[in-house]
């Protein structure tokens, strides 16, 4: 499952924009409050109508809140008044199974109704046929025990910091049905409990039968493969928490790691613990070749520069036929993007390719920072002794009355950087030369 374009009109900030997606990685980048989370939260709305006709899995069909209706504010006199959009309509263009398929969501206001000075708004919420039988023949398929790839669906949200309660024993599970591999799919918080349970499972299976799990050895070489240095995992029974092994000899539980590694770790691992369960008759190709879609807001969370820059081909290897969209401030990973990648919210008409720009050059002209080079302080320290200069130049032919004005204006100038004292001192030099000491008339 692959998504190809997705038409927004009325939802939250965007009126009506149309957003394409490559097949396998699109990087959304833009300022605070531009919407890339909100794009994210579409996809998730548009696809989870997947899960309409899924037995036990309905609830995780994302419905619309008010707060995802685009808000207009008048002024009627002095009176504001903010009146919602509608209808809410997402179009949605994607390849399931190798056939292109086009569905519609739409919210409709069909009535309004004002009580007791309140006006309550009557809402009817639509969803395209074909998606709705689309759901149904694919629950079918599972319950008859067919061979079908289920696509892996799953959004890893900003609260992710994946965490292992070492207080309590984990459980191991019960056979279930492939359907498990969607719980919990679209909560953009992290919870390791479930694949905790699972890898534990697996692993107590395997020293069982005395021989190896193939989907347990395909999550495995997933989270080595993604993994800086990591040269291999395991579900320790005796210690009873997940164990890793470096290159180096050091040996780590889970809960000691960093919250880059943990953060990394945990995303890979539920990635490909999804894949193993929703499609095991793949055994040990199971990550390789689940298709699906992945959202990840903020992808370089808690990663250090170096892993930044890789973390995008890492994803891509590892996970070759799922379909990424993420969301970044970091010019490290608009550096890894190839061309078609990136969709900058600022700039929505900019189509260029990044991986040979320099950062200098990416955080100046994709993201809109000046003279990256320079910190903040010290472009503010040269603007103010642009300033300066320029306020002793009009000291030259000020009058009399004039020049307390003026020095007033120099002591604020210098002010904000007295804690510097080089800059600090030659700025007084130039004030005193040119006979505007501060204890001379």
């Amino acid at each position: 499952m692959r998504i190809h374009r997705l038409e927004l009109i009325n939802f939250r900030n965007f009126e009506h924009t149309i957003f394409d997606f490559p097949e396998r990685f699109t990087v959304l980048v833009g300022d605070n409050g531009t919407g890339k989370t909100a794009i994210l939260d579409a996809i998730t709305i548009s696809v989870s109508c997947l899960f309409c006709k899924f037995d036990n899995f309905k609830h995780l069909e994302r419905q619309f809140s008010d707060d995802d209706v685009r808000q207009v504010r008048y002024k009627k006199g002095q009176t504001p008044t903010i009146e919602p959009q509608y209808p809410v309509v997402f179009d949605c263009t994607a390849v399931v199974d190798g056939a292109k398929i086009a569905w519609t969501r739409q919210s409709l206001l069909v009535d309004r109704i004002v009580e007791r000075g309140k006006t309550n708004l009557q809402v009817e919420q639509i969803v395209s046929p074909y998606i709705v039988k689309l759901s149904e023949q694919i629950q079918g398929k599972v319950r008859r025990g067919e061979n079908i790839l289920l696509p892996l669906i799953a959004y890893y949200g900003t609260g992710r910091l994946w965490l292992q309660n070492t207080e309590e024993s984990v459980e191991t599970i019960k056979p279930g049905s492939r359907m498990l591999g969607y719980v919990n799919c679209l909560d953009p918080t992290s919870n390791s409990n479930v694949l905790m349970r699972w890898l534990k499972t697996m692993e107590i299976a395997a020293l069982q039968r005395g021989e190896s799990i193939l989907v347990l050895d395909a999550v495995k070489t997933a989270i080595a493969n993604c993994l800086e240095d990591c040269q291999s995992v395991r579900y320790d029974i005796l210690e009873d928490e997940l164990i890793t092994t470096f290159n180096d000899g050091r040996i780590l539980p889970f809960r000691m790691l960093s919250d880059g590694f943990r953060n990394m770790f945990g995303m890979v691992a539920d990635i490909a613990y999804r894949a193993a369960v929703l499609n095991p008759q793949l055994g040990r190709d199971a990550a390789q070749q689940t298709p699906g879609i992945v959202l990840i807001d903020e992808i370089d969370l808690h990663l250090h520069p170096k892993w930044q820059r890789r973390v995008v081909d890492d994803l891509k290897k590892t996970f070759p036929n799922i379909q990424f969209v993420a969301t970044t401030h970091s010019p490290f990973i608009i550096q890894s993007l190839r061309e078609g990648e990136l969709i900058n919210l600022d700039k929505p008409a900019a189509t260029e390719e990044y991986e040979n720009k320099s950062i200098e050059d990416i955080t100046e002209y994709v993201m809109g920072v000046e003279i990256p080079q320079r910190s903040e302080r010290y472009q503010k320290m040269m603007e103010a002794a642009q300033e300066y200069y320029r306020v002793l130049q009009d000291a030259k032919d000020a009058p009399p009355e004039r020049i307390e004005e003026l020095k007033t204006k120099l002591d604020e100038l210098t002010m904000p950087y007295s804690d510097d004292p080089a800059y600090h001192a030659f700025l007084k030099m130039e004030r005193e030369a040119a006979g505007l000491g501060r204890d001379k008339q």
